[in-house]
Parts: structure tokens; sequence; C-alpha cells
């Protein structure tokens, strides 16, 4: 798995090779080969190729490309894995050939130098390769048959470059960069770049199974195959028995690497076929899967089957979290990896970058199990729908009157596809374009330019080129296999494949796409055998687990619109164009992450702008932009509600963006996680953090991208809300940054810090609370603040939140009308983490006196603790990680009270007016970081550990802690449940 580049001046006045071309193409692809790069030159200048290498097989120098034959008459570059390349090794070596290597690369090589072009029909693999004759001066290139490796290429008449990316050409800067309309208008189509067309003129994609030849002096010949249909064609053949042997076959030729290969393990029947089938073939497989905050108890959650089928087949399992925050920290880095725009991929990338933590160079993936095997709604669809649409279709201009009759209607309340069911129903091409489109060609009109839609709808001819992928397939199945392999499949899941893969220098290997494996299945169809999903999940030994086997399809998919909907607080309310629609969240950032600005007015076509003689001077008048910056995590930021809710009151109409940091190291719960539902803040915008000591510090340098959107936002003025401990030089450093963002009113920053004003200390000699200094800050910079400890705490929980508690408890035991007692260990915080077996016998007197029903609230490392408290009482439910950080406050609004130490929790269940019994460490500030409010307990170690911080507290295992003993905890409680509930507790020391 590698990246390649060639560069041929094929035509006598074409200047020469720019080395510097070469190398700016190749290294632009350094992350698909970490492990060398090489370039090779002709004498003459007129042929460079160049490669980056990612070493699989033959680790050694002699698998270095570019390549020499032994004779020295053939050179290749080459990107792929040729899993029957020992196959024909032999075969080469029984007719005379010399190899000097083990690799794959060279058996293509000499393959050529014997077979010529026909080499390309016995390779099994992913490849796409350039090879240069130095004796005939002719470049031949080719792509295998499904497309799984890409290939690119610019053709300016004179000089011919390839390459393993567009953003490869592009880089050696001397591209074509106009425009393509075919590629612009099929993103909208089927949000991706349908090949062979780029987003630019310049740009081609080499057709998937395409040969390419080209001698000086003489034009590029394309010899393109019959695509994928060949293989299931009615004179498929094949030697497999049964489809398990087929599927064993493949697997087995798919694991062949020096280096460790993994598995990509979701819950459904293809990756779990395929972790059953690779330890079959022998040796301990690592597996990794992807987990989801927002799907954890949904149908879409998929590890906690995913560990029961790594544990039944004895894998070396790893299940990686990923969050809003990971998903924004990665974003810059995604879209940077991300080759062409794809609506698609996000899942790779993140798996991807799992496995490659995980130490894998190699990973198996499920990906063509649905298209070969029959596994989508589309074969089910796409049939019925031609059978029963094609004689209303044979009726000229019907189903384009009833769709322009109807559209307008329909599209009010569902999707407008609905109206083109007549008029897309007529062929299984236009039917499959109904069920994949992301918008139909019509949708599109008064979108783009209409000279431009107009001339990329031409190009793609979209239908044709859909009916012609399928002609001679006579099966309704194999129809849709057919097309779905070759479009979706093809360019949409294989490029996606590519490009995330390699983003992490990880090699993505298809075993269900595979040409002996298709050709086994069409020949056993036609033999007879069904060759179902439900057949290829029952091929390995060890059978799946029966409830993986009986698993409704659910797919796998990531909440990019949450993410997106937290950050932006976008809505997608009803009756808008569907084009329009298209462009919204994940769409809309794709699109304007590839196209600039000024292009994108030029190739669009905008609505016109109201009159202004109709607005009112307050409609003219822009909104104000206010940034309010905040840092820290969940507690930090619900003790700045009351400033926050300041600011709402002081700038009503104001749009107003939240600046915080995202701590890259821990489990994290972002801003726009607690806000998003709310009316508080409109957008949130983030910059990486990396814990290591001292205040968190706005960096330049690590807020490059952030900068760039503060920059274009133009905010009228700053809210500095940074915490009350920050120094003078920071904030001074904070005041330069601000201001080479351009904003020039600064509210907050003022010299309010250390102990003073002490305005809430509630008893003497405690200093203020840190949500008190925010207000008093505004109040400093001439905004009106509310009374001393009456700040707003209102986080707006509403129907939706209950509604998701609602949902969480009606798949749990227990009487969920008992009382509950909100409990937090704070696992995450070990310098903070009261002993456990207090917890449990303080929480186990508490349920027999009050008949209390404990509820474990915090993030997914307090999960495994709840568990075996939850287990040693006996009843209770465990929220932890569970639930997200609205649906946990909303829970925590149902408690009579909560125990815990000082963590974000506790500052959410103090904001839900639930009075909390603390546990502090010495370490905590004595009353800046109090739960907010009135008739809270705090407990404190009577004797401090001197000079007591962090490391300190974990060295001496949190010796202030344990000083606070189990009688005193109780005795807060006592007090508090006995208002609520008129019992008393007796004490607990005898017990512990």
């Amino acid at each position: 798995m590698c990246g390649i580049a060639a560069i041929f001046a094929y035509h006598p006045d074409a200047p020469g090779i720019d080395r510097g071309e070469l190398t700016a193409i190749r290294d632009h692809m350094a992350a698909r080969g970490p492990d060398g790069s090489g370039e090779w030159f002709s004498p003459d200048h007129r042929v460079a190729l160049g490669h980056r290498r990612l070493s699989i097989i033959d680790l050694s120098a002699a698998g270095a490309q570019p390549m020499s034959g032994a004779d020295g008459r053939y050179v290749i570059v080459f990107n792929g894995e040729i899993y029957n390349h020992r196959e024909l090794r032999r075969e080469l070596e029984a007719l005379g050939r010399v190899f000097q290597s083990q690799c794959d690369t060279e058996v293509i090589l000499e393959g050529y130098a014997v077979w010529g072009a026909e080499v390309v029909g016995r390779l099994r693999g992913m490849f796409a390769f350039a090879i240069w004759d130095t004796l005939k001066h002719e470049l031949f290139a080719a792509r295998d048959p499904f497309g799984i490796k890409p290939l690119y290429l610019a053709d300016d008449g004179k000089t011919l470059r390839l390459a393993s990316q567009v953003k490869a050409l592009l880089a050696g800067g001397k591209i074509d960069r106009t425009p393509e309309p075919a590629g612009h208008v099929g993103f909208f189509i089927w949000g991706n770049v349908p090949a062979p067309f780029t987003l630019y003129r310049g740009i081609r994609n080499l057709t998937a199974g395409t040969t390419l030849r080209v001698n000086c002096g003489s034009n590029p010949e394309y010899k393109t195959g019959s695509g994928i249909k060949e293989f299931f064609s009615p004179q498929a053949s094949s030697s497999a028995t049964s489809l398990a042997d087929a599927l064993q076959d493949s697997v087995a030729h798919h694991l062949i690497a020096d280096v460790p290969v993994g598995v990509f393990l979701s819950a459904g029947l293809d990756s779990s076929t395929l972790a059953a089938l690779a330890t079959q073939a022998g040796g301990r497989l690592k597996t990794v899967t992807l987990g989801f905050r927002e799907f954890r108890g949904t149908p879409s959650d998929e590890t906690v089957r995913a560990e029961e089928i790594a544990r039944r087949y004895g894998t070396d399992h790893q299940t990686v979290w990923v969050t809003a925050g990971d998903f924004a920290l990665e974003r810059e880095r995604l879209f940077n990896a991300m080759d062409q725009p794809s609506m698609d991929g996000v899942n790779t990338y993140f798996v991807s970058l799992a496995a490659r933590r995980a130490g894998l160079k190699v990973a198996l993936s499920g990906l063509g199990g649905d298209e070969l095997f029959g596994g989508y709604p589309s074969f089910h669809d796409v049939p019925q729908l031609v059978h029963r649409a094609r004689p209303f279709a044979a009726i000229p201009g019907l189903g384009r009157f009833i769709r322009k009759a109807a559209g307008p209607a329909l599209g009010a309340f569902t999707s407008p596809k609905y109206a083109s069911l007549l008029e897309y129903g007529g062929s299984f091409g236009a039917a499959y374009l109904l069920r994949r489109a992301l918008n139909l060609p019509w949708e599109l009109e008064g979108f783009f330019d209409r000279e431009f839609l107009d001339q990329g709808l031409d190009r793609l001819d979209t239908v044709n080129r859909l009916n012609d992928s399928i002609t001679g397939i006579t099966s309704d199945r194999d129809r849709v296999s057919v097309l779905e392999m070759s479009w979706y499949m093809r360019q949409q899941l294989l490029r996606d494949a590519d490009w995330a893969g390699m983003a992490h220098s990880l090699e993505i290997r298809v075993p269900l796409v595979d040409v002996e494996l298709t050709r086994a299945v069409s020949a056993l169809r036609q033999a007879g055998q069904a060759c179902t999903k439900r057949d290829m999940a029952l091929a390995p030994r060890v059978p799946l687990p029966k409830d993986v086997l009986e698993r409704p399809k659910t797919g796998f998919t990531v909440p990019v619109r949450e993410w997106l909907l937290r950050e932006n607080r976008e809505t997608e309310s009803g009756n808008n164009h569907s084009a329009a629609r298209g462009l919204r969240s994940w769409a809309r950032e794709v699109y304007a992450r590839f196209v600039p600005e000024r292009e994108r007015a030029a190739v669009l076509q905008h609505p016109a702008k109201p009159k202004p003689v109709s607005a009112t001077p307050a409609q003219l008048k822009r909104k104000q932009r206010i940034l309010v910056f905040r840092i820290g995590q969940l507690g930090d930021t619900v003790v700045a509600l009351p400033a926050l809710w300041v600011v709402r009151k002081e700038f009503p109409d104001a749009e107003i963006t939240l600046l915080c940091d995202r701590q890259v190291s821990k489990n994290y719960v972002f801003a726009a996680d607690l806000f998003t539902g709310s009316s508080l803040i409109d957008a949130f915008e983030s910059y990486p953090f990396h814990a290591g000591g001292g205040q968190r510090l706005l960096r330049p340098l690590t807020m490059v991208p952030a900068t760039l959107r503060l920059r274009a936002n133009k905010f009228d003025a700053l809210v500095y809300l940074a915490p009350s401990a920050r120094t003078q030089k920071q904030m001074d450093r904070d005041r330069q940054f601000f201001k080479a963002l351009g904003i020039h009113r600064l509210i907050g920053m003022c010299e309010i810090g250390g102990g003073a004003p002490r305005l809430s200390s509630g008893q003497a000699g405690v200093m203020a609370h840190e949500a008190d200094l925010l207000l008093a800050r505004l109040a400093a910079s001439g905004i009106p603040i509310p009374p001393p400890q009456s700040g707003c705490m209102d986080l707006e929980i509403g129907p939706p939140e209950l509604e998701q508690v609602s949902r969480w408890l009606a798949d749990l035991p227990g009487d969920g009308g008992r009382r509950w007692l909100g409990l937090g260990p704070g696992s995450k915080m070990p310098a903070k983490h009261w002993p456990t077996d207090r917890y449990a016998a303080v929480v186990q007197r508490l349920i027999e006196e009050f008949d209390v029903w404990p509820v474990v609230f915090g993030g997914p490392e307090d999960r495994t603790e709840g568990e075996q408290l939850l287990a040693g009482w006996g009843r209770g439910y465990n929220a932890a990680g569970f639930l997200g950080v609205r649906a946990a406050a909303a829970a925590l609004g149902r408690c009579i009270l909560y125990l815990g130490n000082d963590t974000g929790t506790m500052h959410l269940a103090a904001a839900m007016r639930v009075k909390c019994v603390a546990v502090f460490s010495s370490r905590d500030v004595p009353g800046r970081w109090n739960p907010y409010g009135q008739g809270h307990a705090v407990l404190r170690s009577q004797i401090e550990c001197e000079g007591c911080g962090l490391v300190e507290c974990l060295e001496r295992k949190n010796e202030c802690l344990k000083r606070i003993s189990a009688d005193e905890v109780i005795a807060k409680c006592d007090d508090l449940l006995r208002r609520a509930i008129g019992r008393k507790i007796p004490s607990v020391t005898a017990s512990l």
C-alpha cells in the first residue's frame, strides 16, 4: 500500500520534467507511505516515476520502489497488494524469470515482461500501477476491476501526469483547475464525485478495470474492461465447491502479510464473519470497534455485541469511544486527508485511527458484503418499483407531469423524491438513482448556474450510464448487486476507505470485494445456491452468536449531524428546497472545504436579496456578534452559568459564540454538549489543549484553524470569563490575542482575582465563589448583575431530555418511582476520589434507613465502579456513560440528594437545585468551587496535606481524603435528608 506518481512528457513539444514537481506530488502523499520514498528519471528527463512506501510484504530494502526488473528494461511504481503473488511467482520462475526480492511488486513487473498487458487479468488483489518500458519508450498503467486503489491522471495534450491522489497532482502546481461541471453537480446528486470526473477539468479518474498505454509522440490509448458485470455473466465460473470454502479462501489470501493484520469489528454480520474466519485461519487476531456516546442504549450501539463476538473468537479486542470533542479535534486533519469531497468516510477515518494506535498496519473491513450478498433495502425496493412503475413510465411525459404537479405539495410534508416515483421508476438505472441519490437532477434547478448545471448533467448522463452498467444482466438481484458495486461501493465506500485509511498509514483490505469470491458467488447462485447474508454468516466453523445472526440490519453510522448541531446550532426546519437541504450541515461544510468562496459564487445561483425598501431599520441592522471566552471542563462551564445568563440578558438579540478549550488527554464534556437545546449560546468554537500543568493558555499556533474562523466572524465584543486565578501576564497575552482577532471591545477583562471580593462567603473566612467572581468582573465592566447568590442556573431542561431519561428507564429493571440518591464516584480524577468502600458503606446505610434508590452518574470511566457498587447494594441504576450530559441533568433533577466529590457532575446537580454532600480533597481551593447555591454540605480534611497538590495526593494515596470518615459524611447526609424525609441515621463506624 503506497502512493505512486508518474510524469511522461510524451509530445515532442512538451517541456522537460521539473524534478521539483515530481517531488511535490510524491511527498504530498507522505501519509500513504511513511516507510520510504524513491524516484526515477529517464536519461532524457522525459519520464519520471515517484513512490512513497508503506512496507507490508518484504519489509527489506529489496522491496523499495521505483523498482527495476532483473534485465533493467522495465521500471514500475505500484500501489496495492497482490494476494496470489506467490502462485504467480512459482509460475514465472518455471518460465525462467529471476527474482531479486520476495515482494509482490516484482511479480507484476516480471509478469508484464512475460505476458504484457494480459498480466492484469491474472492479478488477484487491489492495485494501481505504472510501468515504463525503456526499450519501447512506452508507459503502461492499470487499475484493478473493482477500483479499490485509486489512480488519477492529468493530460494537457503534451504531458501526462499520474498520481494516487487528486490533491497530490494539484500540489505539483501545473494542473488546470477550471471547475468541472460534472464533478460539482455529481457531488450534489450522489454525495461523492462520480468517476471519471473530479472537481477539476484538468484531472480525471482512470476508470476501474482500465489500462492506459502511451508512446512517445502518440496520444494515450485507453482499454476499458467490461466492468463488474462480467463477474455476473452466465459464463462466470469458479472452482469453489461451497460458499464457506470461497469465503475462507478469500480471507486466507487477504491475511498474507509480513506485519500483523487486524479486523474492523462491528456488530454486523460482515465483519463478525470476517473475524470468525480470520481466527479460523490461525493466529492471534486484533479487533477494533468504534463506540459513540450518542448511540449508547440504542440499536446503533455496536460495542456490546462486538465485545461479545471478540470474546467468542478470542481476539485481542479494543473498543474506542469517539466523542464530539474528538471529531472537532480531528476535523482539520480529516479534511486534509479527504482527497475528493465525500458525504461519508468519517467512521472509517476514526476506526483507522484507532487501529493504527493499536499498532496495526493492515486491517480487514467487511465492506462489500451488503453489495455481494444482498444486504441493502435496494435489493427489494428497486425491482419492486420498476415492475410497478414500468407501465406508467411507458406513457411519454406522464411521470414528469405528475412530478411537477405534485412535487410542491409533497415537498411540504415529505421527501420530494416521492413525486418522482413514476418519472424514475421505468428502468433499473433510474430507480436505483431514485433510491440512492442525495438530490435528483431536477432538484438542483435554481441552485447551480443554469448553463453550469446543464453542462454538468449532460456530461454525467447519469441514467444512461447506470443502465449501461447492467447491460446483459438478466437477474433482478444481480442487476442491483452490480449497480451497488459499480456506484455506491466503488465510488463512495472504497474511495473513502482508501483516503481514510491512508490518512493514518493503514492498509484497509476488503476480502468481500474479491475477484475469485465474486465469481464463486455468481457461479454458486447459477447452480441454485442462495448465497444470502445469512448463508455467508453461517460459513465459520465456530458459529456466530445467535443474537448477532438474528439481529436486524442497522448499518454503521456516525452521529456527524448531532456533532455539527452542537457546534453550529443549525436547525433544519421544513419546506426548504431540497438542493438547499443538500448544502446543510455536513454536505455544506464538505463542499465549502473543497471549493473556494469565489469559485462557489461563480457556479452557484443565489436567490435574489429582498428589496431594502420593505425592510425596517431594525431588520437592516446586522445582529451583534459576541464572543465569550471560558475554559475548563463540565464543572467550570456550570459555574459560569450565572455570568452567561447575564451576558444573554445584556445582549438578548445578539449571536453569542462560546470559545472553549478541548482537553485532548481525557474523556471531556464540551460546552456544546451542555448548552445545545438551550437558548443561551448560538455557536461554539474551540481549540485543543494538552494537559501538562499550569493554566490553560491561548496559544495562537494551536488555534490556527479556529483563529481563521474567529476573524471571519468579525465579533463586536469579547466577554472574558477566563478563571479568576488567571495571572496578569496571562491576561495581557489573552488581550493581545483577542485584539489581533479584530475585537476592540473587551468586557470582563479587569483585575479581579485572588480571594476578593468576598461576595458570597456564607461563613467567615471563606473566599468568594468563582461564579460570583465572574459576575463581579462583569459588574466592573458596567454590566448590570443580580444580587449575590441569585445568579441564574437555568439549563432549560425540558421534554426532550425527560423523554431521553424515560427511554433509558424503560429498558431497566426496578422501580423508577423511588426516591433517587445521586452518586458521583468521580473515577476520572484519582486525586479527588474518596475510597469506594466508604461510598458503599454510607449508601448501604442510606438504603436501609431511608429506602433510597442509588443512581450512579458520571462518564464512561465511572461505569465499572458503578456496576460494582450497585451489585453490592442489590438495587439502583447505572447512568454513568449512558446518558448525555443534558439527559443526565434531567435525571439528576429527580434526586433528593447528591453524594460525590468535586466533579462536574456535582456542579450539574447543584445547577438542577439538588442539595449536595460533597467530599473535597485539601488541594481544592476552599470555597471557590463549592456547589453553587445555599444549603449544600462540603467536607474537607481538618488536617491539610502540607503543600498538597495533584502529584502529592496521588503519591500519598489520597491521605487527605481518607481522613474524611464515613461517619462525617453520614452526619451531613442525615442533616439534609432529615429535613426532606424526617428520619435520622445511626453511625456506621462499626460496620467499616
